[in-house]
C-alpha cells in the first residue's frame, strides 16, 4: 500500500472516529428535555441566517 492510500484511510478513519465521538458526546450531554431547547436554538439560528 503506497503512502497516499495509507494517508487516505487514516484520514477517513479519523473522521469517522471523530463523528462517532461527537455523536456520543451530544447524546450523553443532551437530556430529553434539552432536545426541545436545542431544536429551538437551531431554528432561531437558522432564522437569523435567512
Amino acid at each position: 500500500m503506497d503512502a497516499a492510500k495509507k494517508r487516505f484511510w487514516l484520514t477517513a478513519t479519523g473522521i469517522v472516529l471523530l463523528a462517532f465521538v461527537t455523536a456520543a458526546a451530544f447524546s450523553a450531554y443532551l437530556r430529553p428535555d434539552m432536545l426541545v431547547t436545542f431544536g429551538d436554538i437551531l431554528s432561531f439560528c437558522a432564522a437569523l441566517i435567512r
